[in-house]
């Protein structure tokens, strides 16, 4: 009976140490499989080292890519940003950037991520942030590649990403941007157009020399001086807009149907809407998120009365005041009335950055 005994506990035991020696096999392989994670497929670098250039815009769909030789660099660049030593012991991936901010080009890699695979010539995911310069201003789009230097063995990166920010935040705001007067007389005529507040004005085509006194034709088109316009344009200085309590807060890619939506409910046809979208969906539509507000009439017409001779049937001003934002913020849904043009109308669209 007690020999029975010895040898149950015996088991026992035996079977103890099995199980502990196989729990502690287990915890080992499993520390071990997660370093390699953290050191082989998972590991983060702190720098990295690119060179900036610029391009046509006819390549830019063409380059996301590494690039293994000087002559093909070359041929698509035309560039001496980068030379023959450079591909010798390196290859590049090289992308495009299309910046509608207004800033110098000079982009700086503050962060680098590198998810590697098994094989060293193959990247599984590259992430890189970049900075900028941003000014103020109405700039045309620019048009750069950065060239991120890799070992010569990488020869393939399957997912890339790039985070854009600005380094610095400046103040553009006080300007109104693009006022656009459009005149649509029932038949020919000739129209006064005056701006109460000419001081302000800092741009005006054709020229705004204490009025504009055009000869409307009824197509929508404007003689003046002799020559043939569509529209009357200025852009002037101390706009003071700011965020207010009411306005929208919309999606940078939800820009232009926002847009479509509202400006037909304040009175715009399809002309407009279109020209008023092409000026300002790329400084808008490359945010995360836009606050945006339609001024009211009263607004708008203390910064910038106008006066129409012959009196219009209707007059539709719209101004619209957006900012940037890199988060949701709330706001009260601005309520917009339904604007009806009839007969012989006026129409004034413009805009400002906050």
């Amino acid at each position: 009976m007690n020999n029975n005994k010895k040898k149950n506990n015996t088991a026992i035991i035996i079977i103890l140490v099995v199980v502990g020696l196989l729990l502690i096999l287990g915890l080992i392989a499993f520390i071990a499989f997660i370093a390699f994670l953290f050191f082989v497929v998972f590991k983060t670098l702190g720098d990295a080292t690119i060179t900036v250039g610029s391009y046509d815009k006819k390549v830019s769909s063409y380059y996301n890519h590494v690039v293994t030789s000087y002559s093909e660099y070359e041929y698509y660049f035309d560039s001496n940003n980068l030379t023959e030593d450079d591909f010798e012991n390196n290859n590049y991936y090289i992308f495009s950037i299309e910046n509608y901010q207004c800033g110098d080009p000079d982009y700086r890699a503050n962060s680098i991520s590198i998810n590697k695979g098994l094989a060293k010539s193959i990247i599984n995911k590259y992430e890189l942030g970049l900075t900028y310069n941003q000014s103020c201003g109405v700039c045309a789009p620019s048009y750069n590649y950065i060239a991120i230097k890799l070992d010569k063995d990488v020869t393939r990166i399957i997912d890339f990403e790039y985070d854009l920010k600005a380094r610095n935040h400046p103040n553009c705001g006080n300007v109104e941007y693009k006022p656009m007067i459009y005149i649509y007389p029932k038949e020919d005529m000739d129209v006064e157009v005056t701006l109460g507040n000419s001081e302000l004005i800092t741009t005006s085509y054709p020229k705004y020399n204490n009025s504009w006194n055009v000869f409307a034709r009824k197509d929508g088109y404007l003689e003046y001086e002799g020559r043939t316009y569509y529209g009357l344009y200025w852009e002037g200085k101390n706009h003071k807009a700011k965020v207010e309590e009411d306005g929208f807060v919309i999606k940078g890619e939800d820009t232009s149907r926002f847009l479509e939506e509202k400006l037909e409910i304040l009175g715009l046809n399809e002309r407009e809407i279109n020209e008023f979208i092409v000026y300002w969906l790329p400084k808008m539509e490359h945010n995360k998120y836009n606050y945006v507000r339609f001024e009211t009439r009263e607004e708008i017409d203390k910064y910038m009365p106008l006066e129409i001779s012959p009196k219009p049937d209707s007059v539709i001003r719209i101004y619209m005041n957006y900012k940037a934002l890199d988060k949701e913020i709330e706001v009260k849904e601005q309520e917009l009335e339904k604007v009806e043009r009839k007969g012989y109308s006026v129409i004034e669209w413009g805009g400002s950055i906050i």
